[in-house]
């Protein structure tokens, strides 16, 4: 990459701008990091191997120390190899994102939110009608009674006809 970096930012927004483009960039890129974190885990594990056959005056025995060593030379390499790995993966999330906000697709979640909003209001309103007229048929005289429903009632009405001193 000789390009310099205004070049290459340029190269990428223009990349990202256009779908066909898009998908290129994104597996050109992605495989160039995921290759980078395979060459340093390989480089990662010679180093390893290298330096457990490296036996120190004064190591405990059956290499321990030797080990314990090599893995701790070998670390940063295996951090560079993670970090590679994650910058693939922010790869894939930076083109969802950018998918995301394309005008057309922005304008569809949009639309779909307001049209969900509409049925739930409807639904609610539905609802609550409901609730209301069971509300009205539970408390309106219909036995028999002249009054219409949804009239009120007096609470002697709820107890039924009851004599008194009887």
């Amino acid at each position: 990459m000789s390009k310099d970096i205004g070049t290459r930012v340029a190269t990428g927004v223009q990349a990202l701008a256009l779908p066909g483009q898009r998908d290129d960039w994104q597996a050109q890129h992605r495989g160039s990091l995921l290759n980078d974190a395979q060459t340093y885990d390989a480089l990662a594990d010679a180093i390893e191997e290298d330096l457990k056959g490296r036996r120190l005056e004064g190591d405990l025995p059956w290499g321990i120390s030797a080990a314990a060593r090599a893995r701790k030379r070998a670390k940063p390499l295996r951090d560079a190899a993670k970090a590679m790995r994650q910058a693939a993966k922010a790869i894939n999330g930076t083109v969802a994102a950018y998918e995301e906000t394309q005008p057309e697709a922005v304008m569809r979640r949009r639309e779909d939110k307001v049209l969900r909003k509409a049925q739930r209001k409807q639904q609610l309103g539905a609802a609550a009608h409901n609730s209301a007229q069971a509300t009205l048929k539970r408390l309106a005289p219909g036995d028999g009674d002249d009054a219409p429903a949804g009239a009120p009632k007096l609470l002697g009405d709820y107890f039924g006809k009851q004599q008194r001193g009887a």
